[in-house]
């Protein structure tokens, strides 16, 4: 009567086998089991997705979920890349047979170029946000559900970018289109980083940050230096340039010194 109930934990059968008398070792069975892909051995490529690797899917849909997830590509390419480099051949074209030179060209040029740089960045954060999405649609839905959300997916990211480019006269002004796809590049990082929190995998937010930032900083020099060579230099005393000058001088007269020259050029 004073007897204890055994514990569920105690009836539980041991993973290594041990449990009511079987006598295998942990070695045994490992070696029965499955051999799985290690995530840091799984080749990453465009046409084999990490994540239908690791699961362990048929090869026969690698293929398949690849192209799907590059067809958000598309969009990026015909009514980014594209239209740009329309502009920029008229534009080129345009001031090669113009007798007047334009103030405006070098500025429009340099838009042009930047939108262009705007719709690559486009096109890789498009690719890290599809591929974020694929990876959580595979790990709870079937290849056959991943590939019509994929497409689902496409659709309305080329709806939207067409829209967006049209509503803002992108496609019509190369002045406009840089706006157009700083906006889009805006929004899809946001959606990235929106969208990845809840994903059991290893994620690209470094790099979507970097393609962001390493883009806007490009964009900002190129402009502030276009700008800044279209107009003349202020008239103002700025303190930073008298103390680049004098800096200069005296690194000028100590190099002078050291080297033994004269101010002819010659040896003393």
């Amino acid at each position: 009567m004073d007897r204890s109930r055994p514990s569920p934990s105690s009836t539980r059968p041991n993973p290594n086998g041990a449990a009511h008398g079987y006598g295998r070792d942990s070695s045994t069975l490992d070696s029965n089991k499955p051999e799985r892909p290690a995530a840091s051995t799984v080749s990453v490529s465009l046409l084999q997705p990490r994540v239908a690797v690791l699961l362990g899917l048929p090869k026969r849909w690698y293929r398949t979920l690849s192209i799907c997830r590059l067809l958000c590509l598309v969009p990026c390419f015909w009514w980014g890349v594209r239209l740009a480099l329309r502009f920029l051949v008229t534009q080129v074209l345009r001031h090669l047979h113009s007798n007047e030179p334009e103030i405006e060209v070098p500025l429009m040029l340099t838009e042009t170029l930047l939108a262009g740089l705007w719709c690559l960045a486009s096109a890789t954060l498009a690719f890290y946000f599809t591929d974020c999405l694929m990876s959580r649609w595979l790990i709870n839905y079937t290849p056959q559900a991943t590939v019509v959300r994929l497409l689902t997916i496409s659709c309305v990211f080329a709806y939207l970018t067409s829209w967006i480019v049209y509503v803002t006269g992108g496609s019509n002004d190369p002045r406009l289109l840089l706006p157009a796809w700083i906006g889009i590049a805006t929004i899809l990082t946001a959606c990235y980083h929106f969208t990845q929190r809840k994903v059991p995998i290893r994620k690209e937010t470094f790099a979507s940050i970097s393609v962001f930032s390493i883009t806007s900083f490009i964009s900002m020099v190129a402009l502030l230096l276009d700008i800044n060579a279209t107009r003349p230099f202020p008239d103002t005393d700025i303190p930073l340039v008298s103390i680049a000058k004098t800096f200069a001088e005296i690194a000028g007269r100590l190099v002078v010194k050291i080297l033994g020259v004269n101010k002819v050029g010659t040896g003393r």
